[in-house]
């Protein structure tokens, strides 16, 4: 599936490019090398996929996947970023000035990325397909050629991941990733387009995706599937690059200034979990959530270093193992949690939707760190701009009870406002989530208030359908200019649109701050 996929997208955007040789005659003949090349990549994997179908080579194919993903993945990132470019044309509209900035601009882009043309990569493309077929049918291949493209490649990749994407969370959590294949991710739809800026309503709509250098058209010369290999796909291990930097305007304040980098750094409480013994393991996983600044795409990358091997060195101190990669997009998992309470289960689902396949499972040592990564994850993977995602079936947290809902005005929007227990700890938050439209039951902030339920004086009622909150700090899940957290006097302000909805609150507040209402 993911070979075939891969082969239709290069066929796509061959498509498209044909639309630059009458108005840029000039370059009509390296666009025509392009358009060939693309074909010929698609036909390498056509080829490949041909082979994995076959029985006689089933197993050498398995034999090059790890090889096969790294191209894969690179590729992909590849045609999506000519697509991002390809945006700002719109066939009947553009003259043939904007074919030739849009042509210009695309290849001193990827030359800047990675010191070489646009067509020197599709050559290296070409090369290490050449030599994975020959691996996979036992034919003459080149072990020199083929170890330098493997370099090439990983190296590529490793640009790539740092200039599209920024490492927003890192902590050491659970297990290592299943490695399974026989779960294919659910089809997505091609990437619409959503005009940025914010609607002032009472629905809350996704980001929309960030225009490269140009004008900006409401259509796209073309679209393709975002489905990723049915593998996990394993990229090289993020390096600073000296063309990390070298993107286009506006991303790298995206990345700099995203929410996400404050949520696990703002957190002022700590409810331990209980440890399990059964995954007392030590696999020292690192998890990180990686962003494409364009369209907001999210996806998780689980690092695990493999104690099997080691890269010795003459100082011991020096000894380095090479890791594990395992990386999907968000929308392509659901989370649950484990019974045990301490973890979150990463699934991925087959068999028409009907079966929840474990991908991964993560070990927190706090409430608050587990309850934010679950915030974190559905609010990343609701803001995609790229992917519709509108049924969010793992917004609620096993293990915990809903002790109130009711509605507030909250920076102009109408969000749900809920108040969850854990049944583990007994630890009290508030949620405020999207109450309707696309983004529904999104999380928009959380804030535990455990510690300041027995405390006299801790909010403020200053009319029926006001609170102000002392001694609470919300965590945010929205970007600063798409949201700014009511208060009054720097604490936090809660509007109900019904004075119902805040007299059960005040009575719920009420009834918590009892001796013998924990659990």
């Amino acid at each position: 599936m993911a070979l075939r996929t891969s082969a239709k997208n290069a066929e796509d955007v061959a498509a498209a490019f044909t639309q630059f040789r009458d108005p840029i005659p000039e370059h009509a003949a390296e666009v025509t090398a392009l358009i060939a090349d693309l074909f010929a990549i698609s036909s390498s994997l056509s080829a490949l996929e041909a082979l994995n179908s076959n029985f006689r080579y089933r197993r050498d194919v398995a034999l090059i996947q790890p090889d096969l993903n790294l191209l894969l993945a690179s590729l992909k990132y590849t045609l999506e970023d000519i697509v991002d470019y390809f945006q700002v044309l719109d066939p009947g509209k553009s003259l043939p000035g904007d074919y030739m900035r849009t042509w210009l601009d695309l290849n001193r882009f990827f030359w800047d990325e990675s010191r070489y043309s646009l067509a020197t990569r599709f050559a290296k493309y070409k090369a290490m397909l050449r030599e994975l077929n020959g691996l996979a049918t036992n034919n003459y291949h080149d072990p020199r050629a083929f170890a330098s493209l493997q370099e090439n490649m990983k190296t590529l990749l490793s640009i790539q991941d740092n200039r599209l994407a920024s490492r927003l969370g890192r902590m050491n959590l659970g297990r290592t990733p299943s490695n399974s294949s026989s779960s294919a991710g659910p089809p997505s739809s091609p990437i619409s387009d959503r005009r940025p800026g914010r609607r002032r309503s009472y629905e809350r709509t996704r980001p929309g995706k960030r225009p490269p250098t140009g004008p900006m058209s409401s259509s796209s010369a073309t679209t393709f599937s975002d489905t990723p290999p049915s593998v996990p796909e394993p990229p090289s291990s993020p390096r600073t690059s000296a063309t990390a930097g070298s993107a286009r305007s506006g991303v790298s304040d995206v990345i700099r200034d995203h929410w996400c980098k404050e949520v696990f750094r703002t957190n002022t409480t700590s409810t331990p979990l209980r440890s399990v013994d059964a995954m007392n393991d030590v696999s020292e996983m690192t998890v990180s959530f990686w962003l494409h600044p364009m369209n907001h795409r999210a996806r998780i990358l689980c690092k695990v270093p493999d104690r099997s091997r080691v890269i010795h060195a003459e100082d011991p101190r020096r000894r380095r193992y090479p890791s594990d990669y395992y990386c999907l997009p968000l929308n392509m998992l659901e989370l649950m949690r484990d019974p045990s309470g301490s973890c979150l289960r990463l699934c991925r689902r087959r068999d028409g939707g009907r079966e929840l396949v474990l991908w991964t499972l993560l070990r927190f040592s706090t409430l608050e760190n587990l309850v934010f990564f679950h915030g974190t994850f559905l609010a990343l993977r609701s803001q995609d701009a790229g992917v519709e995602f509108t049924k969010i079936l793992d917004y609620h947290l096993d293990q915990e009870k809903e002790l109130f809902g009711g509605k507030i005005t909250d920076d102009g929007y109408k969000h749900a406002l809920r108040v969850y227990r854990d049944r583990v700890t007994g630890a009290v938050r508030l949620q405020a989530s999207v109450l309707d439209g696309e983004m529904k039951r999104t999380p928009v902030w959380i804030a535990f208030i455990t510690h300041n339920l027995h405390k006299p004086n801790w909010f403020k009622h200053p009319d029926r359908r006001t609170f102000v909150l002392r001694d609470t700090w919300p965590v945010v899940f929205m970007d600063a200019d798409a949201y700014a957290l009511p208060q009054t006097q720097g604490c936090p302000t809660l509007t109900f649109t019904e004075s119902e909805d805040a007299k059960a609150f005040l009575m719920l507040l009420d009834k918590l701050a009892e001796p013998d209402s924990r659990r």
